[in-house]
């Protein structure tokens, strides 16, 4: 397919920000590449009249997962200039209660998947000189917390891994930023923390500043704005965006 629309892949598309960031971007104008969403969303989208591929399976945490998404995107539009990694598995409980298993298990989920999938997005970007690139990580890697050691600890890893790559290729014209999100209302969150119990959803939401959980709509928009092409003048950045739970 030939034009000149912009084009941006957006993994796990099914889940977390995916089906919400796809619409936000689809009214902008892009053509979209998506891992693995639902059928329901790629009708929404095609009715629209939004030109889309579909990935249905891609291991983020291989080299090969990941290459095959951005050779998706260069094989079907020709270009590459967005590209949202939704990253990671959420692991809690004492330090002392886990096993090596675990800790291989979250490295892969929150480490591998941001590596792998950097060096995927970022050389056709280099190459034109141009591009955007959000990874999300989690505001727990900003903020050390009691049973959420592993969890903490590799997307602390993670995001200083995008804060230096960042920097590194700023130079080629490329952004590459890191949104960490907490008391988000999605599955994941909801599910991990019992928050699906009122009384104990309310006292989650009382350890948040805004006193409330975030919606995926919201954090579509603020996404966007790093990946759309209005805003291409910050790099190497982390945002929390947990209602001001973390810096």
């Amino acid at each position: 397919m030939t034009g000149t629309a912009p084009v941006a892949l957006i993994t796990t598309a099914a889940h977390y920000v995916g089906p919400a960031l796809a619409r936000v971007l689809a009214r902008s104008g892009h053509r979209l590449v998506l891992h693995a969403p639902d059928a329901a969303l790629v009708e929404e989208l095609r009715a629209a009249g939004t030109e889309l591929l579909v990935v249905e399976r891609a291991h983020q945490a291989t080299a090969e997962g990941n290459n095959a998404l951005v050779q998706a995107a260069l094989e079907g539009f020709g270009r590459l200039d967005a590209a949202c990694l939704v990253t990671g598995r959420i692991v809690l409980g004492p330090f002392l209660d886990s096993s090596v298993e675990d800790w291989e298990r979250v490295k892969r989920a929150n480490l591998d998947e941001v590596y792998y999938g950097l060096k995927a997005v970022l050389p056709p970007m280099v190459e034109q000189q141009s591009g955007q690139v959000v990874v999300f990580t989690s505001a727990t890697g900003a903020r050390p917390e009691p049973r959420v050691s592993l969890y903490g600890a590799t997307r602390a890893g993670a995001n200083a891994l995008v804060r230096a790559v960042g920097l590194e290729y700023a130079r080629y014209g490329v952004t590459v930023n890191a949104i960490g999100t907490n008391f988000m209302d999605f599955p994941g969150f909801i599910q991990a923390n019992r928050a699906d119990d009122p009384e104990r959803r309310a006292r989650i939401e009382a350890q948040v500043p805004l006193r409330r959980l975030g919606t995926m709509d919201e954090l579509a928009e603020f996404t966007a704005v790093l990946l759309d092409g209005r805003s291409r003048f910050q790099t190497g950045q982390f945002f929390s965006y947990s209602g001001g739970w973390s810096d």
